[in-house]
């Protein structure tokens, strides 16, 4: 099984932030059992039912909901190293360890906290998204070393994106001609228009400053783990907007859209 992306924080609760949003737009009746914490908003997903709900509004709850399942995927892996690791200063012996896990050696149960460790080492599930602090908090790790050596390609997939996702910005939000020149051309020649808002409707707020966020990082080529995670963000919001479900799949953002979850997907497998 290939490794899940991993989901920041600020991915989880925007998540969150637009599933209890549309289902305060469409006046679910039954909103108040959604919760706040992420296996409580899948729960409600998978158990909601059809009945007063719009199937649009079914269908990008259950997109959000497996980034929340990805999300509780690391937490699982984090807290199943926090437990091998005090159970052991506590005293346990590798065997108790392994037990409940089905793990029948010793050696068994070093390997998986040894592939816990490899897996965690450069994972910071809470790590700061603004430009500002990326700047600061850069570091060479591996991760960062992955990013380098496909340079080329993941300035491809970004810029695919952030074409498309600016088109769609520039059906009905932009009252300037002013182009945007550090945004990529789009492949037909189109070079989209800068926003004056920078949101796109109904995909709530934030939506189109990580868009910005992310464009800023393209234009200075200054490509980090966390611009991978604001790629996420962005891709999310945008899967899960009414006007892009309603794209024919074969439109250019919903490829766009596949191409940045499988480069962060190779990006999480090899890292």
């Amino acid at each position: 099984m290939a490794t899940p992306p991993r989901i920041t924080a600020a991915e989880r609760d925007a998540a969150i932030a637009r599933i209890a949003r549309r289902h305060a737009r469409i006046d679910d009746v039954r909103r108040s059992e959604l919760g706040t914490e992420p296996r409580d908003v899948i729960a409600y997903a998978l158990n909601r039912g059809p009945a007063g709900v719009p199937r649009w509004v079914a269908a990008a709850d259950h997109a959000d909901a497996l980034v929340l399942m990805t999300w509780c995927w690391w937490e699982d892996r984090r807290r199943e190293r926090r437990l091998l690791r005090q159970g052991r200063q506590l005293g346990l012996s590798l065997a108790e360890l392994g037990a409940p896990l089905g793990i029948t050696t010793r050696q068994g149960v070093q390997d998986r906290l040894d592939r816990l460790d490899a897996l965690l080492e450069y994972d910071r599930p809470d790590e700061q998204l603004t430009r500002t602090a990326r700047r600061e908090a850069r570091t060479r790790d591996a991760r960062q070393g992955w990013i380098d050596h496909h340079r080329d390609a993941v300035r491809a997939v970004l810029a695919g994106l952030l074409a498309q996702a600016r088109r769609l910005l520039d059906t009905d939000l932009l009252d300037t001609d002013l182009l945007d020149t550090d945004l990529p051309a789009a492949p037909d020649g189109h070079r989209p228009r800068a926003a004056t808002d920078g949101h796109l409707p109904g995909a709530g707020p934030g939506a189109g400053d990580w868009l910005d966020e992310l464009a800023a990082d393209y234009a200075s080529d200054a490509l980090s783990p966390a611009t991978l995670a604001v790629a996420g963000l962005v891709a999310a919001e945008l899967r899960a907007h009414p006007a892009v479900l309603a794209l024919d799949p074969r439109h250019r953002l919903h490829t766009a859209l596949r191409e940045v979850e499988a480069l962060r997907a190779r990006y999480a497998g090899a890292v």
